[in-house]
């Protein structure tokens, strides 16, 4: 007896469309549901929604693991969507460091950053999955320019699109899974469903909900859209904040493990999650940034470094130059960033207080080393900066840095062996500069000291031990 399929709903079919669309790992065509019999109840199949193998080999033919490694051979899984910037670079080194050990295979989203520090470069096989939101609705967070949740509709597309990726990550059976901060989630929603192999490195905690120059800060961008535009937007923002918080929140505490870049970003995850951490620092490569083959005259140019934003502290450092006096032996101020969101409010502000401000956006890693190696110094001025990579790069360079004294940069700067830590106020910024400015040879001395620290200590193969004994520790 032939039986009859149900009645086709429309309903059903764009429930269905919908979810290919936000969670499917498609990368090809177009997909339609196809409506079958299963026990008198339709049921949508999509053998379409394997992930794209963008390079693969067989099982076990990743890189093996290093003669010296006291781990023995892990297979382990990276989940990068990280944006732009230090984090970035954090994740690719780590990357390159341990799949000289172990079998290391990427997941990613067809999202994610293609920035210069792409880790299919370095791992054995890549992941990707697609995403694409049924509404497209992204919104760009101020708190280190990360794309966030606009809306609640998307939390089901995104915690549905982790889910399938957690559950191939343990179908294929990897002995743990480093999953880094997700632009899009902040922790990734795959840790829920890995139990004990997921390690989240956590580069920083969600600022957005928690500090209030960050609140402030993003508020201050939706009061400029139109009435009632702006209003609506506030209070669907502080909806989905919340929302937001929430899921961050049991996202991290389901994780196996927990690693975080500095002390500061231990302390701070102790407070949102209450959760322990270990601390496994970033570190630098130090035969990428060096210093001037000779000991050539400096530059009478600081460098501030990082997004145009207030809170990466590019205002307070030329409040700081400001002080200077005279006007003639006032450094140059050159500010490195990958963007240009914000400039204009700086340009005006150093405008108004007489201080040269030399902008270079979006520039190579070889002009970025040149930088570094000529200026007079580099100013670290971000507010609660988690860690904070400059520093170290700098230091690399032989460039002395001065640091205000608080969060990430307390762990890489030495005062007075490697630069000055000084309180975030204009006029102790502008008393450290004019200091190494008028007494080179403590500018030299500090530099010289600051290249021996970061070869002794802070290379990325003498930082990455600590990152794999986290990752031993919730192998499966």
């Amino acid at each position: 007896m032939t039986r009859s399929l149900p009645p086709f709903r429309w309903s059903r079919w764009w429930a269905a469309s919908r979810w290919c669309r936000s969670s499917s790992p498609v990368t090809f065509g177009r997909t339609f549901p196809s409506p079958s019999c299963c026990g008198g109840r339709p049921a949508l199949r999509f053998p379409w929604l394997e992930p794209s193998l963008m390079r693969s080999g067989k099982a076990g033919s990743g890189r093996r693991g290093h003669p010296h490694s006291d781990c023995g051979l892990m297979r382990i899984a990276i989940y990068d969507n990280l944006p732009p910037g230090g984090a970035k670079r954090t994740a690719f080194e780590f990357g390159r460091q341990l799949a000289q050990r172990h079998q290391v295979d990427l997941y990613r989203l067809n999202t994610t950053s293609r920035h210069a520090y792409d880790l299919a470069s370095v791992t054995a096989r890549v992941y990707e999955y697609r995403y694409s939101p049924f509404f497209g609705l992204l919104d760009h967070r101020l708190a280190g320019g990360h794309l966030a949740p606009r809306s609640a509709t998307m939390f089901g597309p995104l915690r549905r699109l982790h889910r399938r990726i957690a559950r191939d990550l343990v179908d294929r059976g990897y002995n743990a899974v480093l999953a880094h901060t997700d632009a899009m989630t902040q922790s990734p929603y795959l840790l829920r469903w890995l139990g004990q192999r997921g390690l989240y490195y956590c580069h920083d905690v969600l600022r957005i909900g928690r500090e209030e120059q960050v609140k402030n800060l993003h508020r201050d961008e939706l009061r400029d859209s139109p009435p009632p535009i702006g209003t609506l937007r506030l209070l669907e923002d502080g909806l989905v904040t919340r929302r937001w918080l929430a899921a961050d929140r049991r996202t991290v505490r389901a994780a196996g493990g927990l690693a975080v870049n500095s002390i500061y970003t231990r302390e701070q995850t102790w407070a949102a999650y209450g959760r322990e951490a270990v601390v496994c620092h970033p570190g630098v490569d130090v035969n990428r940034f060096t210093p001037a083959d000779r000991d050539e005259p400096r530059d009478s140019e600081v460098l501030s470094i990082g997004s145009p934003l207030s809170i990466k502290g590019h205002d307070l450092v030329i409040r700081a130059l400001a002080l200077i006096t005279p006007a003639g032996s006032r450094p140059r101020l050159r500010l490195v960033a990958s963007a240009d969101r914000g400039l204009e409010a700086l340009q005006a502000l150093a405008d108004r207080l007489g201080v040269q401000l030399h902008p270079d956006i979006a520039i190579d890693e070889e002009t970025l080393v040149s930088r570094y190696r000529t200026a007079l110094a580099t100013v670290c001025a971000a507010r609660l900066e988690p860690f904070g990579l400059t520093p170290l790069e700098s230091m690399a360079c032989g460039t002395p840095v001065v640091a205000i004294r608080e969060a990430g940069f307390r762990d890489s700067v030495i005062d007075g062996e490697t630069g000055l830590l000084v309180e975030p106020r204009a006029d102790e910024l502008a008393s450290a500069i004019s200091r190494l400015a008028s007494t080179p040879a403590l500018a030299r001395e500090l530099g010289r000291r600051g290249r021996e620290v970061v070869v002794d200590r802070w290379t990325w193969e003498h930082r990455t031990p600590a990152l794999e004994a986290a990752l031993l520790a919730v192998t499966a």
